[in-house]
């Protein structure tokens, strides 16, 4: 089962509603609502950063991080945009800890360390959540 949260919509929701996910309680705010929506059990989980302005070290540490660690549910990133790589992209380098990223096409990248992204997309196809598609990319399994 695949679960689909719109990060904006989380942030229009808090008090102030910003667009942007600055500071790490702002963080942590977002992280534990993405938390409390999860339904029971879902395979993977697709978190959406459309519209999403900016995300600074500690919203990416407090998100990302602490969602793709030791979690048995499955983080897909999508709507990602270039200065939300600079915070995710060392965030899961320090913690040795890799996500998917959905391209617009519906393609699967894996983001983070090498072992930990191929640990990740062999993840994927063994429990039959993602498979092989023409050209070495991978896609997710939505039937």
């Amino acid at each position: 089962m695949i679960q689909y949260i719109e990060v904006r919509a989380l942030l229009r929701e808090s008090p102030g509603g910003y667009s942007d996910l600055v500071t790490r309680p702002t963080g942590r705010v977002v992280r534990e609502r993405i938390e409390q929506a999860l339904l029971p059990a879902p395979a993977v989980v697709r978190i959406d950063f459309t519209g999403v302005g900016c995300i600074d070290y500690s919203c990416a540490d407090e998100i990302v991080a602490k969602l793709a660690h030791g979690r048995t549910v499955l983080v897909v990133l999508r709507g990602l945009h270039d200065g939300h790589f600079e915070a995710i992209e060392p965030v899961l380098a320090r913690h040795g800890l890799a996500i998917l990223l959905e391209h617009a096409d519906g393609t699967l990248a894996a983001l983070g360390p090498a072992a930990a992204a191929t640990a990740l997309l062999d993840r994927l196809v063994a429990e039959r959540l993602a498979g092989p598609l023409p050209g070495g990319t991978f896609a997710l399994i939505t039937a």
